[in-house]
């Protein structure tokens, strides 16, 4: 008698095997994306080190170049022109690749009889002839700029430090303005800082001077009327004498104003303006008027004056003296002192 053994096959359920060639499907097709992502991602690690790399040489470049080369010593060029047929400055060179922030040094002529506004430009260039400046009239504007022989015009050019081999270009520029100026001057730069020094013969006029990202640093000025205006940057004045208005504002940095109003205002408007940064105001007793002075976050100091009404920390009001003068003071981030 023979005896047949068999053997019992499990089949498994249909679904079951549709799940099973659906879950190898998945891996075979998302195999290759997490292995695309995983490459894309090291290539773009990749490229920000290179950035990195090449940034590192040309601030390093420009650094040198900045103490290598006595700028004084540098043959300028120089342009002369009429303020009331040119109201307006413009000085640019963020499309130089890349020009280390210089400064703009402006003062009064000592002599009565010069009427028209003189502009001296020094540059140095990490290679010889590799730059130039050029002038330009556009209706009332004076308009300087720093040019590269062989400007870079690639998709960074507006970066900066982004050029092998480093393309650093350093920048003075000195402002001779004459003892009577019209209504309204202005001066305005990209990158540069501005220094305007003190002025022996008053101005009744308004001056107006904007920087993008340099610091605006007054030194014992005295006119009618100022604005001052930076992007990125501290402002620092000492105002020896202002009789209409003083405009200042900046986003980033801080402003310190030591502001002494001329006898002969009867109503000057004073506004300063901080997104992110702290504000100290010294009036040395000569501020007569109603103030209006907020934080967001932050704190007020106030001495010498009258609070008559106020909001916890964040806003102050009141009153010194019987004056008519006008003071905002407002900040985003940072504490106010203003010592009247």
């Amino acid at each position: 008698m023979s005896t047949r053994s068999s053997k019992i096959q499990f089949k498994p359920p249909e679904s079951e095997i549709s799940r099973g060639v659906a879950t190898e499907c998945c891996c075979c097709v998302c195999t290759p994306i997490i292995m695309a992502l995983g490459t894309c991602c090291c290539l773009v690690v990749l490229i920000f080190i290179i950035l990195a790399i090449i940034a590192g040489v040309n601030i390093h470049a420009c650094n040198k170049l900045s103490q290598k080369v006595d700028i004084n010593s540098v043959i300028p060029t120089n342009f002369t022109y009429d303020p009331n047929i040119f109201s307006s400055l413009e000085f640019n060179s963020l499309n130089s690749i890349m020009t280390k922030s210089g400064k703009i040094y402006v003062q009064q002529s000592n002599s009565t009889s010069d009427t028209n506004v003189t502009v001296s430009v020094r540059i140095a260039a990490t290679k010889e002839n590799e730059a130039f400046v050029k002038g330009e009239d556009v209706e009332t504007i004076k308009r300087i700029t720093v040019e590269r022989s062989n400007t870079f015009k690639g998709a960074f050019a507006w970066v900066g430090y982004l050029s092998l081999p480093p393309r650093c270009i350093l920048a003075q520029v000195e402002v001779i303005l004459p003892q009577t100026i019209p209504a309204t001057t202005s001066i305005e730069t990209d990158v540069n800082d501005i220094v305007i020094y003190s002025n022996s013969v008053p101005y009744s006029s308004k001056i107006k001077l904007t920087t993008i990202n340099g610091e605006i640093d007054i030194r014992n000025l005295t006119v009618d009327s100022l604005n001052l205006n930076t992007n990125n940057g501290d402002i620092n004045a000492s105002i020896s004498g202002i009789t209409n208005e003083l405009i200042t504002a900046t986003d980033n940095g801080k402003i310190q104003l030591n502001v002494t109003v001329g006898p002969s205002a009867t109503n000057p408007k004073i506004e300063t303006t901080n997104k992110n940064g702290i504000i100290k105001l010294n009036f040395n007793s000569s501020f007569l008027g109603g103030y209006n002075i907020k934080t967001d976050n932050g704190k007020i100091t106030i001495n010498n004056a009258t609070i008559e009404n106020v909001n916890e920390n964040k806003k102050k009001e009141g009153k010194v003296g019987d004056g008519n003068g006008s003071l905002v003071v407002d900040t985003k981030n940072g504490d106010i002192d203003v010592n009247f």
